[in-house]
């Protein structure tokens, strides 16, 4: 799965902020949220006792995600622009 991908199937505006809509009982869905954490350059892992998954790079344990009522959002408001995604993708 491509961050392309994800960000069509699972993030969108919802109140003005971008929201993750994913399940985390979905394999899948959580598969999604690892490839823009990866993506994102402004992940910074949550402090220890907001972790989610121990020892998983993934949006769910990271510092800027904020809950809401359909999923989640970013308080960085990442991904910004596609552009983002791929400048931030080819520089890993």
């Amino acid at each position: 799965m491509e961050a392309r991908e994800v960000l069509s199937k699972y993030v969108k505006e919802t109140g003005g902020a971008k929201c993750f809509l994913g399940d985390d009982s979905s394999r899948e869905d959580m598969r999604a949220a690892v490839v823009l954490a990866t993506a994102c350059p402004l992940y910074k892992d949550d402090n220890e006792e907001e972790i989610y998954l121990e020892g998983v790079l993934t949006c769910y344990n990271c510092r800027y995600r904020r809950w809401t009522r359909p999923g989640f959002s970013c308080f960085k408001n990442f991904p910004v622009i596609l552009s983002t995604i791929d400048n931030s993708l080819q520089a890993k």
